[in-house]
């Protein structure tokens, strides 16, 4: 994936919380996934995840912190 400086990012729809640190913005959290490749990642609502293991719950983790314990929710 190549990024320029001209990139736009748009907002995503998730809030993020970690149990530690509260709620975290999505700069400061990270996806894990140990099962897929990266060219299986899709950009959607302003995230990139996989739909084969992403759920609630799981595969976050805080960078402030390390916690593996983020939970995502969509904004309303």
């Amino acid at each position: 994936m190549d990024l320029h400086d001209d990139t736009i990012y748009t907002e995503s729809k998730a809030k993020f919380t970690c149990p530690s640190c509260g709620d975290v913005s999505q700069d400061d959290v990270i996806f894990l996934c140990n099962r897929c490749e990266r060219s299986e990642l899709i950009y959607k609502d302003g995230l990139y995840i996989c739909p084969a293991c992403l759920k609630p719950g799981e595969n976050f983790e805080c960078m402030k912190c390390g916690s593996k314990d983020v939970v995502m929710e969509e904004k309303r």
